[in-house]
């Protein structure tokens, strides 16, 4: 029997599973990424956009990023390794390794938290005439949900996430901003890891920025410009198979 929804959508844990088209798009930025830090030639960037293209499946899609952990140069290799592995960054901990609650609170000053931290289930962000940074590019998310919720008034909060993080927003601002670009995970089903950021903002910013681990943001801002650059190459390079009849 379908389990019922609640008024605000599906209750939690039973999300609309990720469609092959949504995946398809996902294995593609990853392949952009990959090209454009050098993991992968120009040959075999189209050569796996080209499976993926042809994938009608996830389990085919799977194959276009197959080896990327093995490839690479030096530094880059690790690069490869992460972008591999960005669906499965659920880190499974003991429930009794996990809060219940925690609060993390900055007025007239600054809170930061980042490395290897563990977020309780529920956390209560307050901000005042403060700013806020918490990264959770390294944190340690049991399997479920997350909540953050941020209170800000006359300050900034930055929630850091990696890329492949299902994170769900539903913050509202008064004179300020509250921020999110959803990218949803491959695996955002049964007990993956999910983000919920909810609260509000009166005269405050509340951002939520997907970057890899030791990205800094100028480097996110120009790693997506280059992955804009290229989803316009790809489309280009379609449109023209297709007036060609190839």
């Amino acid at each position: 029997m379908k389990k019922p929804e609640s008024p605000g959508g599906p209750v939690a844990g039973t999300e609309r599973p990720i469609s092959v088209d949504e995946a398809r798009e996902k294995v593609i930025d990853i392949l952009s990424e990959s090209f454009a830090q050098d993991i992968v030639s120009i040959e075999e960037f189209e050569r796996r956009v080209t499976l993926a293209q042809k994938a009608g499946t996830i389990p085919e899609l799977g194959t276009a990023i197959e080896g990327l952990r093995a490839g690479g140069r030096g530094s880059q290799a690790a690069r490869g390794d992460e972008l591999a592995t960005l669906p499965r960054i659920a880190a499974d901990l003991p429930a009794g390794r996990i809060r219940p609650a925690d609060r993390a609170v900055a007025i007239f000053g600054e809170t930061n938290r980042s490395g290897a931290w563990i977020p309780a289930r529920r956390n209560t962000l307050v901000a005042v005439m403060g700013s806020m940074e918490l990264d959770l590019r390294e944190a340690l998310l049991g399997p479920g949900e997350t909540v953050f919720t941020v209170t800000a008034v006359m300050g900034s909060v930055e929630v850091i996430v990696p890329p492949g993080l299902h994170v769900e927003c539903s913050g509202s601002a008064i004179l300020g901003s509250f921020e999110h670009q959803e990218m949803r995970s491959l695996l955002a089903t049964g007990d993956m890891p999910v983000v919920r950021i909810d609260g509000f903002a009166v005269l405050s910013s509340v951002d939520i920025e997907y970057r890899y681990p030791g990205e800094s943001g100028r480097e996110a801002r120009r790693r997506r410009r280059r992955e804009k650059r290229e989803r316009r190459r790809l489309r280009r390079r379609d449109r023209a198979r297709l007036d060609s009849g190839q």
